[in-house]
């Protein structure tokens, strides 16, 4: 066939839309009559002004689709039949870079995919503080607390903090003697009963001159002495001082745990009471317990600060021990020999991280070497014999020092560091943790056992794809697939091979309490070949429209290695179908094809015509607005629709009954309240059953909706 033609006016066409022109009356071709077939076959159609009436997805003429491709990757090209004519649909479902608080990406015709507006999450009140939160990709609106002392503004909340910008001022504080404020917002000043604090500075510290445990109180105080390290929100922090004295004698080691039972701690100790450059000893780790301690100090008198994030009640252990050098295995190369079989003590108090590791701690870490004359198979257990945190636990090959040298790491000591079949030669441990504690560690060898056959991504088996969920027993695996994915979990790999462009939804379910994810990798699953990777608690699923057509891997993995269920959905990337303003009732509910589709639409401005059985209770009649669709089934089949994507705290309500709206289906009400949004697993008899895409609580907004259709 002869190229197509195109005309002067076409071509002014072209440039105007490709930049952007502010005017909607420019020169499009006509609609396609008679003449479509003569113009795809090099007769000029007519131009005529289309003005605001202009459908800008219309394209030039065209007998099929292969003439439509526009270059833009987020459009569906192809050919109108009725109208001969291309047509080039935007996609943003195609733009998603699954981030929630940058906003929403769009498709712009002849552009591509560009930014939408971030989320800013404002709801019109000033008596709440707005925050975006990605994790949970959702916006937060807590009560205004300018001071962060954890009581409202009272300007908000009658009865609540009188001064919201002095954190010693709130409702939930004690009132405090002679200080003419009034510290409990109950319109009195320095009314009985009330409460003066001990021990707030420097001149009125607590003397302590021996070991032991002393119970001190922030209850009143004001943080007057600022360390290095410290809780979360110094403003609305409270310090009290002890001034511990060594006795003559000899150099101690000055031991302190510091444990606030409702609060977050610190505790720091100076040379000299109120100068901070005399601060020789810090310890916070963000929870209810931490510890600090100042080596080798001679007899004398040394400032002790404990600071809580809220005033509390604080047990202080003073212990005076035989003076230390700090630990010289800070590093691979001083890394301190330890005997296999033997358990040993790990002291994580002034430790500096060194080592990088896909496992996370914070603290600094300690490194031990060991060695084997022969393979095996090598198993690291930990667990704390002091303190609130976690060991995290890093095995390291020869080489030790870089990120690509762990082998293994744990962050828990539910289960063991473990690595099969490790050949003869030198490892190492790395020690930190999640606060600063005191760890027991031992290493034990075994004969070394072969790899099950989805350990690694090299040898996985096929996936089973559209098919009944898969049992992988995670028993004896290792975190062999070292993808960055979930670190430190058991893990298994299976093959997945796309032969074209395809939309992919893997699913993953696992025991009750238990903590899992999934991940979508390139096939040698390093850390840079990871597409993308969820977890969280049952079930944990990733949905990723039009992956491009390869070799990959699916990787599942859980924190005690049990036997989890994998779901694997594969279909050629479809068409997504816009909803528009449309299916707004039960009589122009839009109609689902038998094989499922990806839908869009938006609940804005939409009436509020149904009630949904897992609705907030205070959701009234009609609760949110909401979009309607219809699925009707010649079989029993399973039906799984997901609403990934979706910027809302959605209701996914699924229905049957000959008529709208039908009776709630049982267990098919889904409230998706955080990132992954509505979900449904469901086999259905044959019949007619209406979805109903609804919000929680009066939320409404863009929505989208996978739905699969697939064998029982």
């Amino acid at each position: 066939m002869p190229p197509v033609r195109r005309t002067a006016a076409y071509v002014v066409f072209a440039a105007l839309a490709a930049c952007g022109s502010p005017s909607r009356d420019v020169l499009v071709r006509a609609d396609a009559g008679p003449d479509a077939a003569d113009a795809a076959d090099g007769a000029p159609p007519p131009v005529v002004d289309a003005g605001r009436d202009a459908d800008p997805t219309l394209g030039g003429p065209c007998r099929d689709d292969k003439q439509c491709d526009d270059g833009v990757a987020c459009t569906a090209d192809a050919c109108d039949p009725a109208l001969l004519r291309c047509r080039n649909t935007p996609d943003d479902s195609l733009c998603d870079d699954h981030v929630y608080c940058n906003g929403r990406e769009r498709c712009v015709l002849a552009h591509g995919c560009s930014a939408g507006p971030v989320e800013t999450c404002q709801d019109g009140t000033a008596c709440t503080i707005d925050t975006c939160v990605e994790s949970t990709k959702s916006c937060a609106h807590e009560p205004r607390d300018l001071d962060r002392d954890g009581d409202e503004d009272d300007h908000c909340a009658p009865g609540k903090d009188c001064d919201d910008t002095n954190p010693a001022v709130a409702s939930t504080h004690q009132e405090v003697c002679g200080n003419g404020k009034d510290d409990d917002c109950n319109g009195k000043v320095d009314e009985t009963p009330c409460t003066t604090p001990q021990y707030d500075t420097c001149a009125t510290g607590d003397a302590i001159s021996a070991a032991g445990t002393y119970v001190l109180s922030t209850v009143g105080t004001k943080a007057d002495y600022p360390a290095t390290c410290g809780v979360t929100t110094p403003s609305a922090a409270h310090d009290v001082v002890a001034l511990v004295t060594i006795p003559p004698g000899g150099n101690a080691d000055l031991d302190l745990w510091a444990t606030a039972p409702n609060a977050e701690v610190a505790v720091a100790i100076f040379g000299t009471c109120g100068q901070p450059a005399s601060e020789i000893g810090c310890g916070a780790g963000g929870g209810t317990t931490t510890r600090a301690r100042a080596r080798d100090l001679a007899p004398g008198t040394y400032a002790v600060v404990v600071t809580t994030q809220l005033e509390a009640s604080v047990e202080l252990s003073v212990d005076l021990r035989a003076p230390t050098s700090k630990p010289v295995n800070e590093g691979c190369a001083t890394a301190s020999p330890i005997t296999v079989g033997t358990p040993f003590v790990v002291e994580l108090i002034d430790a500096t991280k060194d080592l990088a590791s896909a496992c996370v701690s914070k603290t600094g870490d300690l490194v031990y070497r060991f060695s084997l004359a022969a393979a095996a198979d090598v198993t690291v257990f930990s667990g704390t014999t002091r303190g609130s945190g976690t060991p995290v636990v890093e095995l390291r090959g020869a080489g030790c020092a870089t990120a690509g040298d762990e082998l293994r790491c744990r962050a828990s000591s539910e289960l063991p560091v473990f690595a099969r079949n490790l050949a003869a030669g030198t490892y190492y441990v790395a020690v930190a943790g999640t606060a600063p504690i005191d760890a027991s560690v031992i290493v034990k060898t075994s004969p070394p056992t072969p790899a099950p056959p989805d350990a690694t991504c090299a040898a996985a088996p096929a996936a089973a794809i559209n098919a009944a969920p898969e049992l992988v027993s995670l028993a004896g695996h290792e975190d062999a697939v070292r993808d960055g994915c979930n670190p430190g979990r058991p893990n298994a790999a299976r093959a997945l091979f796309l032969a074209e462009a395809s939309d992919v939804l893997i699913i993953g379910r696992f025991p009750q309490n238990e903590t899992g994810g999934v991940a979508l990798d390139g096939a040698p699953c390093l850390a840079a070949d990871n597409l993308v990777c969820a977890s969280g608690s049952t079930p944990v699923r990733i949905d990723r429209r039009a992956v491009p057509a390869g070799d990959y891997r699916v990787v599942v993995s859980d924190t005690l290695g049990e036997t989890d269920s994998l779901s694997v959905l594969v279909r050629p990337t479809v068409a997504m179908t816009p909803i528009g303003s449309g299916a707004d009732n039960c009589a122009a509910a839009i109609d689902i094809p038998a094989a499922g589709g990806f839908f869009t639409g938006d609940t804005t401005g939409r009436d509020a015509d149904f009630a949904d059985g897992c609705d907030a209770p205070s959701a009234g009649t009609g609760g949110a607005p909401d979009q309607v669709l219809r699925l009707v089934l010649t079989e029993k089949r399973r039906v799984v629709l997901d609403m990934e994507g979706s910027v809302y705290s959605t209701i996914l309500d699924v229905r049957t009954g000959a008529t709208c709206p039908g009776q709630e289906v049982p267990g098919a009400c889904y409230v998706g309240g955080t990132g992954a949004r509505s979900f449904l697993d469901l086999t259905l008899d044959a019949g007619a059953y209406w979805v109903v895409v609804d919000g929680y609580s009066g939320a409404a907004g863009a929505w989208n909706l996978d739905v699969r259709v697939l064998a029982p």
